[in-house]
């Protein structure tokens, strides 16, 4: 009987992994938007809250987003003072623009590539 309860447990735990609306979460990341040019590099609990300049504009700015700062969080290794961040509205692709080179990432969910 102690197996049996045990055996319940242990397939209840791992049946409830997060499962995810992968389409729902694009739709929602295309209507956010992006462009500045990193000025200053904050790492405030681990979210996505860049300040700098608009090269259109050249207002300052931030690319601070509750939908999509964990998206754009995961490549924060990548920015640098300098770098110019990219995310179009509309388009599911995120970019660092540095001096010689352009870093862009495609949103991915569950194994799925949206552009």
């Amino acid at each position: 009987m102690r197996k049996y309860i045990l055996l319940c447990i242990y397939l209840n735990l791992f049946s409830c992994s997060p499962t995810y609306n992968c389409d729902g979460l694009a739709e929602n990341y295309k209507t956010d938007e992006c462009l500045l040019i990193v000025k200053k590099l904050t790492d405030k609990y681990s979210r996505f809250n860049y300040i700098g300049i608009n090269p259109v504009t050249k207002k300052e700015c931030n690319c601070n987003s509750a939908r999509s700062s964990r998206w754009w969080a995961d490549y924060s290794g990548n920015i640098e003072i300098g770098d110019t961040i990219v995310k179009k509205k509309s388009e599911l692709v995120f970019s660092i623009h540095k001096k010689d080179t352009v870093l862009s990432f495609n949103f991915e969910c569950d194994g799925k590539v949206y552009k």
